[in-house]
Formats: C-alpha cells, structure tokens, sequence
C-alpha cells in the first residue's frame, strides 16, 4: 500500500492534512496526516472523498444536450435523457463552436463568468481563477462581485478595518479566559481543522464558551458551557444591550478605545439613548430578542469582566437582513472591552482564513475592465437584462463547480433566469440539478487527481498529491480549459508555456518553502508562530502600522458607510414586518457531513437531521403536527413537502432545514412543489443591503399539516 498527502481543495471550513492510502490504482482509505499537529483532525468529509470519486453517477464522459432550444429543468435522476454521451473531441470542438458563434452574435460581455466552491482553495487548480483568465483572453465576459458567504460582512468590515488582518490562529485561544461563539457552529462548520480541538481543550481547562444560536447544535452541548437561544436576526439588538450595560456599569476600556478607534461618541450615544430618545437596554433587547433580561445582564457582565475574551461570529449573523451591522457590532464590542489584537482576544470581525500564510504565489491574473454587479443579483440581472439603471445583456453562462440550482436562493428564479440563456457550458462530476441546465457538460478531476498547492486557514501551506490517476476520460478543469483555448487562437497565453506541473514547480520555486521536494513528500510547511491575533502590530504601535481606514484606526463611525444612506455607526434594523400568512422564521445552516451541495448524492451520506425540518414542540402542538409526517411548508417564493423532526433544539417560533440538498420538483395544485429537501425554494434572492449580499436567515414561512 501507497500513501500520498492530499487536502480537500473545496469550499470547506477545514483545510486538513490528509493522507490517502492505495492499493492497486484505488483510494481504500484517507486518515489523519502524522506530519500536522495534534489539532490538525479531518472530517469525515475528507476521509470518505474517495465516495464521490467512485460513485455510480460520476460524469466519466462530456455530454451534449439532444434538443439545442428549450431548457426545461429535471432532477439530477430525471435529467439523463436529455443528454447524450460525445467524445472529447465532439464536445470541445462544438464548444469552441458555439463559443465563437455566441461571439459574434452577442460579444463576450454577453457571458456570465460562474464559478463557485467545488475547486477554490488550490493555489493553481482553482476553478474561479481557471474559469476568469480563460474567459478574459477570449475576450472578457461579466463577472459578479462578493459571494454568498461573508459579502455582507466583508463589505462592511472594510470600513471598520480597512483590508487589515482581522482573523486568528486556533492557537491563540490557548491564552482565552472566555469565548463566545456567535452564530459559530464551530463542530459543523470548522472554520479551520484546528478551531474545534483548542476550543474544546479551553472548555476542559474551565473557560466559559458561550454559545448563541437559535438552535442547540452539536457546538453548544459539546463545547458550550452556556446556550443562549436567540431570535434570528435579532443579534445586533442583543450587542447594543451589552454594550449598554458596558458603558452604564463602567466596564468599558476608555483608554483602548480612545487610544485605538473614532467614531465611538457616536455608537454610545445611541445605545444610551442620546441619538434618538430609545436606550438599548436589556429590557429593551429582551423583547426583541426574545431572551430574558437577566440572561442578558449576566452575559453582559461576564463579558465585561472576564479578559481575555475571543468573540468568534459565525457568518449565520451576517446573512440577514442588516447582516453588515451584525458584522460591525461584533467589532464595536470587542474594542470596547480591550480585547482587539490582544493575545487570547479577537478583532470581532471574520477570524477564518483572515491571516497571512507562509507566501506562495498563483498564477498571474489577467487584467480586464469588464462590468460586473453583486452575485446576489445574478437571476434578477438575467431576467431584467439591467441592475440599478444599468444594461446588462446576458446571453449565455459559463458555469464550473457551482450547483446554483441548489445554492442559489429562490431556486425556481433560478430555473426561470437559466432558462433564458442562449448558451451554457459547465464542468462538474456530477449532472447536479445546474450542469442539467447546461448545454455541454465536461467531466472534472477531482482533488485526488490531481498535484496542488491548497492553502487552509491556518499559518501554513498543504501540499495535495495526485494519489490516483483519473478515470480514462476525465480531465482537469486546467487541460478542459487549455483544449479549448488551442481551438480558440489562444493557448500560449492560456498555458503561459506551462502544464500544471510546471506551474506548480515554478510557484514552489517562488514560494518561501525552501524545501519543495520534502514539502511533496510531507505535505505540510508550517509558519513560524501558531498563535497570532489579527490587529496586533496596530495594538502595538499604532502610529507605525496604522490600519489603511481613512483615519488610520478602527472607525467605528464611518463616513464613507454613512455615504451608502446608512448610520455611519452600527445599529439595530427593524426587522421586516412578519407576513401574517408566514409567521415562522426559519434558518438554514451547513450540515456536519456535507459541503455545501456536495455528498448530497451520496447514498446513507447525509445525516436523518438534514432530511427532516427541525420545529420546536410547542408550534408543533398549535399545528396538530407529529414526529416524522411530512408537512407542507410554503413562503412567497415556494413550497416544499418535508418531513418533520419534532425537538427542543430549536427555540419556539423558529425552523431550521440543513442547506445542501438537490431539488427535486413534483407537478402539484397547477404548480411545482419540491420534495427533494432543497431549502432555497423558500429563500429570497432580495439582498441585505448596502452590501447587496445574501439574507437566507431572513426568511419566514408557514408549515401546515398535509391533507390528502
């Protein structure tokens, strides 16, 4: 048997040192790398990849849609025969075809560049960058800005922060005398290999974890020492409440603040009452957030006393509507109490990946001035061919590693905006719901398949070997894209002269790895210090690492915020009238053992919990709902039939449904209901705003019991 060092290159929260085991030309086994440390743990996602690789339904052959008009969308099961097999030569010689056709009939705007998360932490296969530079020399397309993850947040911690560092190593929690996890599923979600390990060794040494969720994850009863069942999207309110107490019980750093920020004399005089006559009290945030004063005084109070404290926010928070204020908050919050780029303390802002790594360079971009617009948009873009008074004229999609039809919100909008297309090419290995929207299909290599350079969150680099050749027929998204640039009048500029080997080995040479060939073999090159906070060298010496904000500190009033029609200083928004006919809130977080979409279609896979609809037992009892029946549940966008998980795991007046599951629809009362499990058919594609960005734990619903 045959070990090779490989690590995930998906949009996962882990970046874990791996090995995988093989014998005779086949992966039997992946286990934990030896050559990371004692925190460095893998996931079942990682140990079973090889699942996806060997499954039944793996794309082994590009495929061609039969019928060039018309786009009428199935399931994954259904949508076989709507496609035929073709060589490799058919399918990139009629690519490059209806490329050059769609060219001059449209111009190369008229192509939406989508890429998402199937290959994206890779330094070189990299199916974002791949994707761009590809479109870009054929001569540009439209791009989309932000992403579906953190855009509110990043949009509005820039203000805060500038482009500063604001994240952490999992180390620096060994010197943390409390932590709060807001909105953090750190088991589920990981944000990094090593955060679950050092949060559960500081629970273990006596530190009080806080967690606050609407739900009572596998995070909260095995890390937390405290559950706190909060509204959805009523956080902002709740921090106001803290800092409140903060600032009327003096526990506030008056001198770290005045030292370090601007802006501050604004955000206290709203949450004391000066701005606007209502002071943010607890009292006054129980009622929204549905959480009894007193809990939120004693948090409050712990908070303001026990230092250091690391306040890691989940990005639930942030996908809300007023999700960037939730974002800002955190930030004011942990400036208040001193605890910013202090050891064992955080910035509040995203902490995953938001610190440097040991420098390994990507393959250059191409520069381009092509028009864009917020990813959020992109259906509305399609279907109202403008945004914001601006024209757009979107003809076709070039889509690779990206399931829209099950990550995009408002998935029938979806089918609607992809159903105007002229022309769709994807990659993927899978005919997921999206690529059976597509009119050429081409079968992607997977990680395992593949040498790369994967870049994780932590303070070091991966190496990821090819451990098996792929299946013949199969080619990496970099040879799909070199195949058709060569039929395009464009390869040399493509390829740089360079295969994918060669670019590896001359990005390891420019790298600061000063071993390349022991990093191969090892598959980890760890950075010198395991325990930084982001701002540090700002909190060390303002003056001569001043942050790139307009004053040079953290602004916690922002005059280039307030440009956007905004307060310049973090605030509670009124949340949206609840619809009467829709009067439960209903979040959809990531499940333990899947990403994203992915390892959906993997039989026994995904866990009971992601196939039912969690609901609290008291709504269940208004309803006359059982454990186990399947119940309707509807919005303004969709409806679904799903089954019921009755548990007091979820605060009462709220649902949560797993993410992640492939649509599957069903002709019922002259409409299409789903019955695949597919959350976004409830979601809405109207973004939180200034930041244009997703708002998927905004949504309520109504959940009626099934009558036949």
């Amino acid at each position: 048997m045959k070990t090779f060092p490989v690590s995930c290159n998906k949009d996962c929260g882990g970046g874990c040192p791996l090995l995988a085991h093989v014998e005779e030309g086949k992966v039997v086994r992946i286990s934990n790398n030896p050559a990371g440390s004692l925190y460095m743990k893998g996931c079942r996602k990682g140990f079973r990849a090889m699942d996806m690789d060997n499954h039944p339904h793996r794309l082994l052959k590009p495929l061609i849609r039969r019928e060039r008009k018309g786009r009428t969308f199935r399931s994954a099961e259904e949508a076989k025969d709507l496609f035929r097999e073709a060589s490799w030569e058919e399918a990139l010689d009629m690519a490059a075809s209806r490329l050059k056709e769609f060219q001059a009939r449209y111009g190369s705007q008229a192509m939406l560049d989508f890429s998402s998360g199937g290959s994206c932490r890779g330094v070189f296969h990299n199916s974002s960058k791949l994707s761009s530079r590809f479109l870009t020399l054929w001569g540009g397309a439209t791009r989309t800005t932000g992403n579906y993850s953190s855009g509110a947040a990043s949009f509005a911690l820039s203000h805060v922060f500038g482009s500063a560092h604001t994240g952490m190593d999992a180390g620096n929690l060994a010197q943390s005398e409390m932590i709060l996890l807001w909105g953090y599923n750190a088991l589920d979600t990981r944000f990094g290999c090593e955060m679950p390990p050092r949060i559960l060794e500081a629970r273990k040494r006596g530190v009080p974890v806080v967690v606050i969720d609407p739900r009572n994850t596998r995070t909260a009863k095995t890390m937390g020492t405290w559950w706190i069942p909060i509204k959805p999207g009523t956080d902002t309110a709740l921090m106001a409440a803290i800092l409140y107490h903060l600032i009327r019980n003096d526990l506030q750093d008056h001198q770290f603040i005045e030292k370090y920020s601007i802006g501050f004399p604004e955000l206290k005089a709203y949450v004391t009452g000066q701005t606007d006559g209502v002071a943010r009290t607890p009292a006054w945030a129980s009622e929204i957030c549905g959480i009894p004063e007193k809990d939120i005084v004693k948090l409050a109070d712990m908070y303001g006393r026990i230092k250091p404290a690391a306040l890691l926010p989940g990005l639930s928070l942030q996908r809300a509507l007023g999700g960037e204020e939730a974002a800002r908050m955190t930030a004011a919050l942990q400036l208040a109490t001193g605890n910013t780029g202090r050891p064992g303390g955080s910035s509040g802002g995203m902490f995953w990946g938001r610190m440097s790594r040991p420098y390994c360079p990507t393959v250059p971009a191409v520069p381009h001035s092509d028009p864009s617009f917020p990813v959020y948009a992109w259906p509305d873009v399609i279907l109202n061919q403008q945004f914001q008074g601006r024209p757009y004229h979107l003809k076709g999609a070039y889509i690779t590693s990206s399931n829209l039809m099950s990550q995009g919100s408002d998935i029938l909008k979806n089918i609607q905006a992809l159903q105007k297309l002229d022309l769709i090419i994807g990659h993927d290995f899978f005919l997921t719901p999206t690529m059976a929207m597509c009119d050429i299909v081409f079968p992607a290599a997977s990680f395992l398949e593949r040498n790369d350079i994967v870049t994780p969150a932590g303070n070091f680099l991966l190496w990821s070997s090819r451990a098996v050749e792929p299946p013949e027929g199969i080619r990496t998204d970099y040879q799909i894209f070199t195949a058709l640039a060569e039929r395009l009048g464009f390869a040399e500029a493509y390829t740089g002269g360079r295969s994918a080997e060669e670019w590896l080995d001359h990005l390891l040479e420019k790298s600061e790895i000063p071993d390349p060939e022991d990093f191969k073999a090892t598959g980890l090159f760890m950075g010198k210090d395991q325990e930084r906070v982001g701002l540090s060298d700002f909190i060390a010496d303002p003056a001569e690492h001043p942050l790139n904000t307009p004053s040079g500190r953290i602004e916690i009033a922002s005059r280039e915020y307030e440009k956007t029609g905004f307060p310049a200083y973090p605030h509670h928004r009124e949340g949206p009238e609840i619809p009467g006919d829709y009067p439960l809130a209903l979040v959809s977080p990531h499940p333990l053992q899947g990403i994203h979409s992915q390892f959906a279609n993997v039989e026994g896979f995904r866990m009971e919990e992601d196939l039912a609809v969690w609901m609290h037992p008291a709504d269940a009892a208004e309803r006359n709902l059982h454990q186990g029946e399947t119940i309707s549940l509807s919005s303004p966008f969709g409806t679904m039939e799903i089954p019921l998980r009755i548990t007091e795991d979820i605060r009462k007046g709220c649902l949560c449904l797993n993410e992640g599951l492939w649509p599957r629809f069903t002709e019922k009362n002259s409409g299409l209901t789903e019955t695949g499990g597919s959350v976004n058919v409830l979601t809405s594609s109207e973004p939180t705003l200034p930041s244009f960005s997703s708002r998927t734990h905004t949504v309520f619903v109504n959940a009626l019991k099934i009558i036949n």
